[in-house]
């Protein structure tokens, strides 16, 4: 049987969780949780190049102009 599914490869430093902004985030109260959560909302982000994306139509990434 073929396998058609699509796998997605999400990249982290390897001292991705000694980041001081991770090591702050984790030091607050419920903080792992919200390490998480981030982490998925990272993985979500990865069928739609980078940018959270509700379906095709409504993007919830706020454009900015740099």
């Amino acid at each position: 049987m073929s396998d058609n599914r699509k796998y997605y490869y999400l990249k982290l430093k390897e001292n991705y969780f000694d980041d001081d902004s991770i090591v702050l985030l984790e030091s607050m109260q419920d903080g792992v949780l919200y390490s998480n959560i981030l982490l998925k909302l990272y993985l979500k982000s990865l069928k739609h190049g980078g940018r959270l994306q509700l379906d095709e139509d409504i993007s919830t990434t706020t454009l900015t102009n740099c």
